[in-house]
């Protein structure tokens, strides 16, 4: 694991938490599903980063957020935040041709609650999905 440092974002509606779909640009590198977030950019902190990250990848506007913990990530540690946002659908972010390509967006059912997130849904940050057939025996194959 690289030393790099992510910010990433809890953000729960109706029990279900937001993720976003995204797909490797290697040949063979597969589909998987993680949180809202990313890495930080030089000067940046933590809490800018996920406040970035958030718009960036869902359109959604950060009201508040709550250090959770960290948790790490292949290319990373990552710091976790429970988010609020502002009123709004999520709406998948430009794809800029760089990082992995953004496929869309879900809410998909919270996890069971480990103790230690203060009790944050926090989801595994990434959720490989097996190479499988059809969309939706893709999707079918995500479960906490």
């Amino acid at each position: 694991m690289s030393e790099r440092r992510r910010a990433a974002a809890v953000i729960v509606r109706d029990g279900r938490v937001l993720m976003v779909h995204e797909r490797s640009r290697r040949s063979g590198g597969g589909e998987w599903w993680t949180l809202p977030g990313g890495g930080l950019q030089p000067g940046e902190t933590a809490e800018d980063a996920v406040r970035r990250e958030v718009f960036e990848e869902t359109g959604l506007v950060v009201s508040d957020l709550r250090y959770v913990l960290e948790m790490p990530y292949p290319s990373g540690m990552t710091s976790v935040f429970a988010v609020s946002v502002a009123d709004g659908e999520p709406r998948a972010g430009r794809d800029d041709g760089s990082g992995p390509e953004p496929l869309g967006l879900d809410w998909l059912p919270v996890p069971e609650l480990p103790i230690e997130t203060s009790g944050v849904p926090v989801p595994p940050l990434m959720v490989v999905l097996p190479t499988m057939g059809s969309p939706v025996e893709r999707a079918s194959a995500v479960d906490w």
